[in-house]
């Protein structure tokens, strides 16, 4: 487990309103050692005889970086984060990579991973070769052969190939410590690469020259003043550039922190991660303009309004946009995903994906063009109606 940035993840962790987050940071951490383990065993996995000495120490050794002992026991440690990664009676890493389909799931993960589109194909990729591999099996079972699938993978390329795979996989960034200062930083000798000519200014430093020695020091004074300006002004630039990509970050990864944050405040619920990984993620931005301002109404029922969606790329689905925000309609919303996750038939519409921005929550839902079960019963019901007033009109 060396090499990893055990203070972002304690910096995460303090912060209680991100604990979804923090249990991703945690997860990634454990299936990188153990992708590490299997790089070494080729096995997925610790036998059951150490696998509890193994949740203890990798415990221990959060806690020794800062993690929080509450924080690790919250995202359930022996039960969620195994070592062991059994994954339907695959345990070594020959078994997943010669299963069915799991060669679409190499090639299309291939890093480096740089842009958000193939990560996005990557998941895909993996989430289609989990259900033809565990098809309706429960969420435990999913995350864990998730898991599996990522230390097969990542067991096969370098460490920092492997961090980037787990940034796609687990949602995180950041898990590699920056490097230090190299040995010639911190070494006080002299550069290995000697002057050819000493100048009149490198004399007033380095030698015992009295001579015309408070002109060259006169100089030397405003020439620091510049290059500690233009330092100055240089690091306040990087830093408004990362504050700005980090907001940006955070935008993005609103939805599923979100999403991931409330399922770790209920442990009793079975909304994983993963469930999110699912579904497409909507901004607000997009869906306001494919509902031309909410203005496309086409149903209206207890959770809220309905509304007929036409993206750039074509599709069109149905909007289902929650009334208000409050922490029983947030649990309706996560009990709706988590429902339709492992609900699948063919007389009822699908989830495409979901949107959480600017304290609002949409559901994503396959357009049905016919209308709703409740429209068919009503026309209907018309056309009985008349139906049965011509026949009283006959027989009178």
């Amino acid at each position: 487990m060396t090499g990893s940035n055990y203070t972002l993840t304690a910096s995460i962790c303090s912060n209680k309103e991100e604990r979804g987050k923090c249990c991703r940071y945690i997860n990634a951490l454990v299936a990188i050692s153990v992708a590490r383990y299997a790089n070494a065993t080729s096995n997925l996995g610790v036998n059951a005889d150490t696998s509890q000495i193994c949740l203890d120490k990798i415990a221990e050794i959060f806690q020794f970086h800062g993690v929080n002992r509450n924080a690790t026991v919250l995202c359930g440690f022996g039960t969620k984060i195994p070592v062991n990664y059994d994954c339907q009676g695959r345990t070594t890493v020959t078994q997943m990579i010669q299963s069915p389909q799991f060669s679409s799931v190499t090639k299309t993960c291939q890093v480096p991973l740089s842009g958000e589109s193939e990560c996005r194909k990557c998941l895909n990729a993996g989430i289609l070769y989990l259900r033809n591999l565990v098809g309706t099996a429960n969420n435990m079972t999913f995350s864990t052969c998730r898991d599996a699938t990522f230390a097969a993978l990542a067991s096969q390329v370098d460490n920092a190939s492997a961090i980037d795979l787990a940034r796609c996989f687990f949602g995180v960034i950041g898990l590699i410590i920056p490097p230090g200062p190299s040995p010639s930083q911190l070494s006080p000798e002299v550069s290995p690469n000697p002057p050819v000519a000493a100048s009149p200014a490198q004399l007033s430093l380095n030698t015992p020259v009295k001579e015309n020695h408070h002109p060259y020091h006169l100089t030397l004074v405003p020439v620091i003043g510049i290059v500690v300006t233009v330092m100055a002004v240089l690091m306040l630039f990087i830093l408004i550039v990362l504050i700005w990509r980090k907001s940006k970050e955070l935008e993005d990864s609103d939805a599923t922190d979100k999403i991931s944050s409330k399922s770790f405040t209920h442990p009793p619920k079975r909304f994983q991660e993963g469930t999110a990984s699912i579904f497409t993620k909507y901004s607000y931005k997009g869906t306001k303009k494919a509902t031309n301002n909410f203005s496309t109404t086409i149903g209206q029922g207890g959770f809220g309004t309905v509304y007929k969606a036409e993206f750039k790329d074509g599709s069109v689905v149905a909007v289902k946009r929650m009334n208000r925000v409050s922490e029983q309609a947030e649990d309706e919303f996560c009990r709706e995903i988590e429902l339709l996750a492992r609900l699948h038939h063919r007389h009822l519409v699908a989830l495409r994906g979901f949107c959480t921005e600017r304290h609002e929550r949409f559901l994503m839902y396959e357009y049905m063009p016919g209308g709703s079960l409740k429209d068919q019963l009503h026309s209907m019901l018309l056309i009985f109606e008349s139906y049965l007033l011509i026949l009283i009109l006959t027989k009178n």
